[in-house]
């Protein structure tokens, strides 16, 4: 009787362990979202980079295969100070230059925009057109000199152009005439006014 009753405890404590797999009322199944690492190639639908940040597990920001040589405006812009001034969110300063500015006056600004299809691309169980490509902020830009090594493995193979010591245009304008411009040299990040009608280096980035 003893060992009938022991059994019998085991046996429910066995199964009340045991989740259904499809629970009722409980959240739908969803399957496991990639993972990714900085360094990784990150292609989706219409979407190609490299991951130099991660927030998490399944999120982050990536750059562009491309670059491109650039004014950060024409000559009739130099003394027109746009707001733009976030140190830390390119995004913003995107949206502040195409909302009141003609973007063909704004060249580095234009080249990354126009890389939007402003389609919806499907990721795994959710959208990702919160953020469109744009030019990276000065911290945004810092965040990815600093993991230039392991991108420039990763761009390398891909037959696209890598970063080296070059000086690249950030989002974040620093008065009438400058724009902050970045640069990683003898392993140290290098921020400098720039004047914006020079022709820098630009990548865009973006949210994945």
């Amino acid at each position: 009787m003893r060992r009938a009753l022991y059994f019998i405890v085991f046996l429910y404590a066995l199964v009340s362990c045991q989740k259904p797999e499809n629970p009722q009322g409980g959240e739908p199944h969803v399957p496991n979202q990639p993972t990714y690492k900085v360094g990784d190639y990150f292609k989706n639908d219409t979407l190609e980079g490299v991951v130099f940040y991660t927030i998490g597990a399944h999120n982050g920001l990536m750059v562009s295969l491309e670059e491109v040589v650039l004014p950060w405006c024409d000559l009739a812009h130099l003394v027109c100070e746009t707001g733009a001034t976030n140190p830390y969110d390119g995004w913003n300063n995107t949206n502040i230059v195409t909302a009141n500015y003609d973007l063909n006056n704004f060249p580095a600004i234009d080249w990354s925009y126009q890389r939007n299809t402003w389609n919806l691309v499907h990721y795994p169980h959710k959208l990702i057109n919160h953020r469109q490509w744009y030019v990276p902020s000065t911290t945004e830009m810092r965040y990815l000199l600093m993991n230039q090594e392991v991108v420039n493995t990763t761009l390398d193979s891909l037959g696209c152009p890598t970063l080296e010591d070059k000086i690249y245009w950030s989002s974040t304008e620093t008065g009438t005439r400058g724009v902050a411009a970045v640069r990683l040299q003898d392993d140290k990040i290098v921020i400098s006014d720039a004047v914006k009608t020079l022709e820098y280096y630009v990548r865009a980035i973006r949210a994945y």
